[in-house]
């Protein structure tokens, strides 16, 4: 199974997992706020029971422009970020700042030629 990983530490990460998923191997459960008043449930396991780890790099063109999408909420809307000039962000109806980035929540529909890149790692 695969499973995102949330955050980590030197010897752990925490899998975004739903509290019925059977983890044998987790030692802590909680939730972390996942934005627009959702909370994504994690579970805390060592990463020696890891069978690896995929980066996967999720993007796709809106209004004509690049944008990474970073989750789906169980609405079905997508989480776009997007790094590049404020009037573009703007244009694209982004909430942020030219430093942090910009952000957005849009429909599926909304969004083209998606594409995703898989890279494993040691």
């Amino acid at each position: 199974m695969r499973f995102r990983i949330l955050f980590g530490g030197n010897d752990w990460v925490a899998l975004c997992a739903e509290a019925e998923v059977d983890m044998p191997d987790a030692f802590a459960r909680g939730e972390s706020p996942a934005g627009q008043g959702h909370c994504e449930p994690w579970a805390k396991v060592p990463i020696s029971v890891l069978d690896g780890v995929v980066d996967v790099v999720v993007s796709g063109i809106l209004g004509g422009h690049t944008v990474s999408l970073h989750q789906q909420l169980p609405d079905g809307r997508i989480g776009v970020e997007f790094v590049g000039p404020s009037a573009v962000a703007k244009e694209l109806g982004l909430d942020g700042e030219p430093y942090m980035g910009w952000t957005g929540l849009f429909a599926p529909e909304d969004l083209k030629d998606i594409r995703v890149e898989e890279t494993r790692r040691a």
